[in-house]
């Protein structure tokens, strides 16, 4: 046999080995291997809407500048902690095992786009474009996994997860609830509609307490209601379920840091409702005032704070917060219920 042959037969076994080993790495991409994530080429950083759908209601996300905000609540921002694990749970989704495909065994687990009780998520980008649309069946009986589709692409295999799939739905598991976060210490006084709470020696007292009469424990509700304060539901100030409502100033906190929050409520049958304001005494600097280093920078600080409570009032005049019983009853007192007998010495 003369070289060349031995060379073209060589040449050609290095093609079919090339081959095979092609063939064979393309069969052991798309082999399925327990463990695996569903979604392992999904960027989180290119998702700009999302809208998770079940038993027909839709949330809708989406991106405004740094944040997500609720489309379906009017825009209202949501909380970057919660979308972050939203996101965050459903790259983590592993897979256990195949379970088969065809529309009976798609009816059998629930993993209809329009099935009972099935979850159905839809990531878009910048373009508009579905990046993932995939659907959460039925849970695994006497097991821990979920029932999972893809609706887009090639791939019409059900699959059940690793663990079971918690995927959160509805506004409420994502729209930032809370409202003011103000501790106590950093509050200087605290007018109602007929008393006055003021800072004395680094504790809030109630004023003109009369001989033989003390603080009753409704004080400590007023002090602490704008530390964590939140809401239950939001609506636009021109909704129609809320634009008839009187709002009338209930209570004024003046902050040490020379901000000062107006919380103005207005009832309707059993529920309360609140519109909220800020300013700050901050309006402008005046450059003769800056004469040291100590006072260009207590300036800048003061006006650092100023612009964020403008900022705050500017956003949230243009909302109106239905409260919960228990957060409504702390604004809610009178002089009246804050003094109580003192105790009489035996």
């Amino acid at each position: 046999m003369s070289r060349n042959q031995i060379l073209a037969i060589a040449t050609g076994v290095m093609a079919l080995l090339s081959i095979f080993s092609y063939n064979n790495s393309q069969n052991r991409a798309v082999r399925f291997e327990r463990g695996q994530k569903f979604l392992p080429n999904l960027n989180p950083d290119e998702i700009v809407e999302a809208t998770i759908t079940k038993d027909g209601e839709t949330t809708h996300l989406k991106r405004a500048d740094k944040e997500f905000v609720l489309v379906t609540s009017h825009g209202y921002p949501a909380k970057n902690e919660a979308v972050n694990r939203f996101v965050r749970d459903i790259l983590n989704l592993s897979l256990e095992k195949e379970v088969g495909s065809g529309e009976s065994l798609e009816k059998e687990l629930n993993v209809m786009p329009d099935g009972a009780e099935s979850t159905r998520v839809v990531f878009k980008n910048q373009a508009g474009k579905a990046m993932v649309d995939f659907v959460v069946g039925k849970e695994l009986e006497g097991g821990s996994g979920s029932y999972i589709k893809r609706m887009d692409g090639e791939d019409s295999k059900i699959y059940l997860t690793s663990n079971r799939a918690y995927i959160n739905t509805g506004a409420d598991a994502f729209i930032k609830k809370e409202l003011l976060n103000i501790e106590q210490a950093d509050i200087q006084r605290i007018s109602g509609p007929d008393y006055v709470l003021e800072d004395q020696d680094g504790t809030l007292k109630l004023t003109n307490v009369p001989q033989g009469k003390k603080e009753s424990a409704n004080v400590s509700q007023i002090k602490s209601a704008i530390t964590n304060l939140t809401f239950d539901k939001v609506f636009v100030a021109d909704d129609p379920e809320v634009a008839s409502l009187n709002f009338q100033p209930r209570l004024t906190y003046d902050l040490k840091n020379q901000a000062h929050y107006t919380l103005a409520l207005a009832s309707k049958g059993e529920r309360t409702f609140l519109r909220i304001s800020a300013v700050h005494d901050l309006r402008s600097i005046n450059p003769a005032e800056l004469e040291s280093d100590d006072a260009v920078k207590e300036k800048s600080e003061q006006w650092e704070a100023a612009v964020k409570v403008q900022e705050y009032s500017q956003f949230h005049g243009s909302w109106v917060y239905e409260l919960n019983e228990s957060s409504a009853k702390k604004f809610l007192h009178n002089r009246s219920e804050l003094i109580e007998d003192e105790e009489k010495k035996s």
